[in-house]
């Protein structure tokens, strides 16, 4: 080949690497500009967004007293989940006993509410030994969620 042919080859391949170029340092640019925290991109609810907003000391406090109540809490869990294999097989059944069936709701509905307020009490015990500000963090994780801040949900 002489280098006439060659330099039309040259100008596209000169071409073609600028355009690349230019695309990922454009992507990599618009990745980097607008790169969320973690914590925005992970949809947690609950005690597990209460905890990404904890300053690290205070998540570690709270899983130690989650772990505290475990023992406690097992039992609860195992009778909900008991309750519902229990729903399950009366609702695939060939006939439905709705008696059998509300009671095994009811038994669910129980357990259940049992350990809410299992974990309940020890997120109150947890949160006596907050400051205003992590408290209020506390506040816009659990309650807050979804909710304007500072106005009241309507009735």
């Amino acid at each position: 080949m002489t280098v006439r042919s060659l330099k039309p080859w040259l100008f596209v391949s000169v071409l073609l690497n600028v355009f690349l170029i230019g695309g990922v340092g454009g992507g990599l640019y618009h990745w980097m500009a607008s790169a969320k925290p973690a914590q925005v991109l992970v949809n947690q609810h609950g005690l597990r967004q209460a905890m990404i907003n904890l300053p690290p000391e205070r998540r570690r406090e709270l899983r130690q007293l989650l772990r505290r109540n475990s023992a406690d809490s097992q039992p609860l869990i195992m009778a909900g989940r008991e309750a519902r294999m229990g729903v399950i097989k009366q609702l695939e059944a060939p006939t439905l006993d709705h008696e059998v069936l509300v009671a095994e709701l009811a038994k669910a509905r129980e357990a259940d509410a049992a350990l809410r307020a299992l974990v309940d009490g020890t997120l109150a015990q947890f949160a006596g030994t907050l400051p205003q500000d992590e408290r209020q963090k506390l506040v816009e994780a659990l309650y807050l969620r979804g909710q304007e801040r500072g106005k009241k949900p309507r009735s």
